[in-house]
């Protein structure tokens, strides 16, 4: 009893240090919007791979706009389709850009059924991108959406004022786990959150208290994802951000990897979406049944004074899939501190 006591009025100390401090900054997620069933669009996506290393694609030049079409249904390409689920967020939004980069086949996912890219996206990269409808709280709207798909970001997060995180983060996950063992989908990759397991640590006190609970509903909804996913023959990968940045890619040779949910920092929104394509178009699925924390590596603070090192940490390099590579499997990722220093 006296170390709840003590656990308790020491969490409470460090949220106080926390706020009183610069802090980190938003670590929302992207967020989607309303609907149905697809309405799949369009043609190839363009291939930009001279421009810049295959580890890195953001695809920020330019600007445009997207909306699903009839026509666009019927282009007869046959390549692998790769989903971005929330695709009008922030992240999700330079996560279908930087797909589209990568000269894959990008569907952009959204509650409404249309799609306006991150501003500043090439117009010559975005306009192929195919738009759909797909809902995270409607299970036949993602059974249509996710048809076909080989891959599948979830970027995906509540809306204040418009859903709750149990409806989004954690239920919506949960669905989309269910559509995509159901479609025979290979990847699932989703995009979440640092502190996610540490409800106690100063940002994730604070992300639980204005948040209405979002990092406990991540939880509940990634611990219900795996257990539907383990032996449908699809994979998944859970990438956790620390504090988001709405600015130019850093590189990964500027980020740093770490797993058991020690370390937090700033990465920009631009990296996240490079790093979660190349998760999701991996030739080798080097990311298989991992999660991991990422930011630029000079930001990186303990989530509690005494997470002072770990051994589970990966280096940036510029190649992002051996940096995947690297990490352990989350089974092997065992010897992780706890609360309390001692």
């Amino acid at each position: 009893q006296n170390r709840a006591v003590v656990a308790a009025a020491l969490s409470l100390v460090l949220m106080i240090t926390f706020l009183s401090g610069t802090g980190q900054p938003s670590f929302a997620g992207a967020r989607g919007r309303s609907a149905a069933a697809i309405a799949a669009a369009a043609a190839a996506a363009a291939d930009a791979r001279s421009e810049q290393p295959a580890s890195m694609r953001s695809g920020l030049e330019g600007e445009a706009t997207a909306s699903g079409s009839e026509e666009s249904g019927s282009s007869g390409d046959e390549r692998p389709i790769f989903a971005v689920i929330g695709a009008n967020g922030k992240t999700g939004g330079l996560v279908a850009t930087a797909l589209a980069k990568a000269g894959v086949r990008t569907r952009a996912l959204t509650r409404s059924g249309s799609w306006t890219p991150p501003e500043g996206s090439s117009t010559y990269l975005t306009k192929d991108v195919e738009v759909g409808q797909a809902d995270v709280t409607d299970a036949a709207s993602l059974a249509a959406a996710l048809a076909g798909t080989t891959a599948v970001v979830f970027a995906a997060a509540f809306s204040r004022g418009k859903s709750l995180p149990k409806e989004v983060d954690n239920a919506g996950l949960v669905n989309t786990a269910k559509a995509v063992a159901d479609q025979g989908v290979g990847r699932l990759i989703v995009v979440s959150s640092a502190a996610t397991t540490r409800p106690y640590a100063p940002v994730g006190a604070l992300l639980n208290t204005v948040g209405s609970g979002v990092l406990l509903e991540k939880l509940q909804g990634e611990r219900e994802m795996r257990g539907i996913l383990r032996g449908s023959g699809a994979t998944y990968t859970v990438v956790r951000p620390g504090g988001l940045k709405m600015g130019a890619a850093s590189g990964t040779a500027k980020l740093e990897f770490n797993q058991g949910d020690t370390f937090v920092g700033s990465v920009q929104r631009a990296d996240v979406a490079a790093v979660c394509a190349v998760v999701a178009t991996d030739p080798e699925n080097r990311g298989a049944g991992k999660t991991f924390e990422m930011y630029e590596s000079s930001t990186r603070n303990g989530l509690m004074p005494w997470y002072s090192s770990s051994k589970y940490t990966v280096a940036g390099t510029a190649d992002c899939g051996a940096m995947l590579g690297a990490l352990l499997e989350d089974e092997q990722v065992t010897d992780v501190p706890g609360f309390l220093p001692f």
